[in-house]
């Protein structure tokens, strides 16, 4: 090994111990910020175990095999993540000692099994275990996206479609960790440290913006249904919702939640949420910008007397960024607010 694992090496230590106390020292910090921090210290720790490789004197080839089982548990952090990325509070104690348990019966049956076919079996196992928590993510990712636009009308800091990015990156480090551990190769290691770097920095600006603006979103189950049919209570609502919005111009609440709505109309918010997806046949959260949209927005931007600038449209239509407003602007007209502008204007 030349000097670019080491250099690698060294830099990834540092960052992983800089930024774990940096999560550390958040105040009000987000069960996400200080699952991180954990991640951080024992990446930072099994990282810098392998400058052992530089120290003269010691038994490479026995050093290496055990340098696999630790770096292969890296995959029980990604799964960590991952869970509670897309179900927020699902990590305890107890589920964390359940995941890891594969792990630690590896670690002990490699105690007294030296064959090399076991080697790869447990190699097999930590990608396999590292796929599975991504599909599971994956599938759970998108019910708590669907979730959270089924009960709220402002997403900004929930929106988890980064994890899409961090399950591609890992996946090609899972890949290059495969190679890393076949061959020593300086180049792969090297790519290998940086890759897994790279990873964790992009997650962990991600959960720093996400508990910036919001430090938890929780979804309420549905009540529970009374005797009398469902379709009954849903259909009493065809109508009343629609008036409420109008006539006390609800959506332009920035932080309007599926709940307010259900305490203003004196419902079930299984009943509402019904009413949204079953009649008007959309969510939640696409069902109020639609009336930000046509009901202030569009009027301030066709305004001929007022030349708003589209920030001040986007407050006063109750969109909390300039870029949820153009996001949902062009969804519902297939024009950016520009260009609508413009079109009109011509």
């Amino acid at each position: 090994m030349n000097i670019f694992p080491a250099f690698s090496i060294g830099v990834s230590v540092a960052w992983y111990a800089i930024y774990s106390i940096q999560l550390l020292r958040i105040k009000n910090s987000s069960r996400l910020q200080r699952l991180l921090a954990i991640i951080f210290i024992l990446w930072g720790i099994t990282t810098l175990k392998d400058l052992v490789f530089f120290i003269p004197g010691v038994d490479f080839e026995v050093f290496q095999r055990h340098v696999l089982y630790i770096d292969g548990c890296g995959a029980l952090t990604l799964a960590l993540l991952l869970m509670e990325v897309t179900m927020p509070g699902w990590i305890t104690r107890k589920r964390v000692l359940l995941l890891s348990l594969p792990f630690v019966l590896f670690l002990l049956v490699y105690n007294f099994v030296h064959l090399q076919w076991f080697d790869s079996v447990f190699k097999t196992f930590c990608i396999v275990y590292a796929l599975v928590a991504e599909v599971i993510a994956i599938f759970k990712g998108r019910k708590y996206a669907r979730d959270i636009r089924n009960t709220y009308s402002d997403l900004t800091g929930v929106d988890i479609s980064w994890m899409w990015n961090i399950i591609f990156l890992f996946v090609v480090i899972e890949l290059i960790w495969w190679k890393v551990s076949a061959i020593d190769n300086t180049w792969y290691v090297t790519l290998y440290y940086f890759g897994i770097l790279l990873c964790w920095h992009f997650a962990m600006v991600s959960v720093n913006h996400m508990s910036a603006t919001r430090l938890l979103y929780t979804i309420e189950q549905p009540e529970a249904e009374p005797t009398a049919s469902q379709a009954k209570y849903t259909a009493a609502l065809s109508g009343r919702l629609e008036s409420l919005m109008d006539e006390r111009q609800l959506y332009l609440n920035p932080d309007l939640t599926l709940a307010d709505l259900v305490k203003a109309l004196g419902t079930n918010r299984t009943y509402l949420s019904d009413y949204i997806s079953g009649t008007l046949h959309t969510t939640f959260y696409d069902y109020v910008n639609q009336l930000r949209i046509e009901r202030k927005a569009i009027p301030m931007i066709e305004s001929t007397s007022m030349n708003y600038t589209f920030e001040y449209i986007a407050e006063q239509s109750g969109f909390k960024s300039i870029t949820t407003f153009r996001r949902a602007f062009k969804n519902f007209t297939g024009m950016l607010p520009s260009e609508y502008r413009q079109q009109h204007m011509n």
